[in-house]
């Protein structure tokens, strides 16, 4: 009985001898377990990381073509790559956007790069399918030649457009906020590349996205989508060359209203006889630089290189001449006419004569003064101005037109200064602040730092057609970033002969000064700097002033038919901030030529 009572006994001391504790055998499976995950959810994370990593850098890639096709303003081709580009993000965003890769990103060193990739992608898509996708989609749906139901242009796409503008000052701002919580400092390269492409775009479109809106609001009210306005629309004769492009040589008044427009009345510079100063306030730099032809007569309130006072005094100008109260100041020139007609195609006018982009400069602004040589046949060449700028407007107005050569054909003049626009609303007026639309210098000297170089016939002629001009300007923008000097130089051309310049009709030849051509230079410095050196050069005269906050040299150049002369003005900046130069000016008929140095800054 012992014996038998002592087995179970040493089997169950045995047993508990060799068998593990249950708790060990426990947690040695725990452990298991738990590398197991960790292993699984490393390589879930790994894969996931690897398709953010290939969809980021594959958008990276195509960030340069996009932006070719935008600038290129080619739809379709920006349609198809975006889609690519939010397929690219889309798939990104998708892997990122997981609760095990955002727990991961509380681990050290490689949390950081997970939630950098999961924002980056985020922001991608983000920008892409709620802002760009859907301003291509609208802008390319637009049909100049669609009617609303009052037989005007479809204004419609103004308010989809000013919806999505709306969503874009939401989005950009999110995205901005977001970005800038990234640990820049710990994030790989293949990350940051993306980062610091979206960055750049991120800065240049958040720079446009104030503009482009306040633009959208203007036109809405400028367009008679809400009530009817109307406008002058003065065309400018670069022949005779101002400030702003040349003399007013007609004008268009027109009435606007939802999409429709009418021609009320037309005049030329000859149909305003009274020469008495109009009232309208103009400062008394700007009297003292361009004289008081300025204020007293139609063809030159064009002079002063500012679009606002010379829409005010040409609104006074009707007003008191012809009765008529406008709602803003319309400027458009021959320059920007040809463009316009390469989206429009050839118009014929009344004439037979038949203009295209190619040959509409050289007839209006040179061979008709040809075909009517003698004094008593100028108004014949003013109403040939004025039909040609009614026809193309009714081209215009067909909307039998290529709407991306003509968007292009206006912003390009825009950006030159061959078309401008001014509301006598002050609050309108106001959206066009820091627009080219608005024909105005800077008034700081940021983000660029403006001069202007701008020309004025005063030999009563019509001349500019043979006048070649060229500008260069150098700086010491980066030895003394804070306090530069700045250094222009103008060369003016004749290209005439001595033969031709005997052929030329009386009215273009120069009535003031017999053989002699006689040109007003006008150089705009930065502003706040000081004229430090005047270099007369060929001028006649020389001497400094100053108008609209800025140092402005003024020179008078006598040119006989061949001759070349240059002037030099040098101005020292104020101690402040300053941008990377940029040089502005009269729109020429030869297109000055602008060289700056430097360029940029190492």
């Amino acid at each position: 009985m012992s014996a038998t009572t002592a087995a179970p006994r040493h089997i169950e001391k045995g047993r508990h001898r060799d068998a593990p504790p249950a708790g060990k055998h426990t947690a040695r499976w725990i452990i298991i377990g738990i590398a197991s995950l960790l292993v699984i959810a490393f390589g879930y994370v790994g894969v996931r990381g690897l398709i953010v990593m290939n969809e980021l850098t594959a958008a990276k890639a195509m960030l340069p073509q996009v932006t070719e096709q935008a600038k290129a303003f080619d739809l379709v081709a920006l349609g198809e790559s975006t889609t690519i580009l939010s397929g690219h993000a889309e798939r990104a965003a998708a892997a990122a956007d997981d609760p095990v890769w955002k727990a991961f990103e509380f681990v050290p060193l490689l949390g950081p790069n997970l939630n950098a990739a999961r924002l980056v992608s985020n922001a991608m898509d983000s920008l892409i399918s709620e802002v760009v996708q859907p301003a291509i989609k609208t802008v390319g749906e637009i049909d100049p030649s669609k009617r609303n139901p009052e037989g005007g242009f479809d204004l419609s796409p103004l308010a989809e457009a000013s919806d999505i503008m709306q969503r874009a000052t939401v989005v950009v701002p999110e995205v901005t906020e977001s970005l800038g919580t990234i640990n820049r400092g710990l994030v790989l390269p293949q990350i940051s590349g993306p980062l610091n492409d979206l960055d750049s775009q991120l800065a240049s479109v958040g720079g446009m996205l104030g503009n482009a809106a306040n633009l959208l609001d203007f036109a809405v009210g400028y367009l008679g989508v809400n009530e009817p306005r109307t406008y002058i629309l003065m065309v400018q004769n670069n022949a005779e060359s101002t400030g702003l492009g040349g003399s007013a040589a007609s004008y268009l008044a027109m009435r606007v209203s939802s999409g429709n427009i009418e021609v009320v009345d037309q005049a030329s510079s000859g149909d305003f006889e009274d020469r008495t100063p109009v009232d309208v306030a103009v400062d008394e730099t700007a009297l003292d630089v361009f004289g008081p032809y300025l204020v007293s007569h139609g063809n030159t309130m064009t002079s002063r290189p500012d679009f606002p006072t010379a829409a005010q005094l040409t609104s006074a100008l009707w007003q008191r001449d012809r009765g008529l109260a406008a709602d803003g100041v319309i400027s458009i020139d021959p320059i920007a006419l040809a463009r316009i007609l390469q989206a429009t195609g050839p118009i014929t006018l009344p004439s037979g004569d038949v203009l295209d982009s190619g040959n509409a400069v050289r007839v209006l602004l040179n061979e008709i003064y040809f075909r009517y040589p003698s004094e008593e046949e100028i108004p014949l060449t003013d109403a040939f101005f004025a039909q040609s700028a009614q026809v193309i407007m009714d081209a215009v107005k067909s909307g039998n037109f290529d709407f991306k050569l003509m968007a292009s054909a206006v912003m390009d003049s825009v950006n030159t200064g061959s078309i401008m626009a001014w509301s006598a609303r002050p609050d309108e007026q106001a959206l066009l602040a820091g627009n080219r639309l608005q024909g105005v210098l800077p008034t700081s000297n940021e983000p660029n730092s403006v001069l202007g170089v701008y020309y004025r016939d005063v030999s009563a002629s019509k001349i500019d057609f043979y006048l070649e001009t060229a500008t260069q300007t150098t700086s010491t923008i980066c030895e003394a970033p804070t306090a530069p000097s700045f250094t222009t130089t103008v060369t003016l051309h004749s290209t005439l002969t001595p033969e031709l310049s005997e052929q030329l009709p009386p009215y273009v030849r120069s009535a003031n000064f017999g053989d002699f051509f006689v040109t007003e230079v006008f150089v705009y410095g930065p502003v706040g700097a000081s004229v430090a050196g005047l270099d007369q050069g060929g001028a006649s005269s020389a001497r400094g002033a100053t108008d609209l906050g800025r140092p402005v040299a003024i020179f008078s150049v006598a040119l006989a038919p061949g001759e070349t002369k240059q002037v030099t003005v040098g101005f020292q900046g104020a101690e402040g901030v300053y941008g990377p130069i940029e040089v502005r000016g009269t729109p020429m008929i030869n297109t000055t030529a602008v060289a700056v140095e430097p360029v940029s800054c190492p």
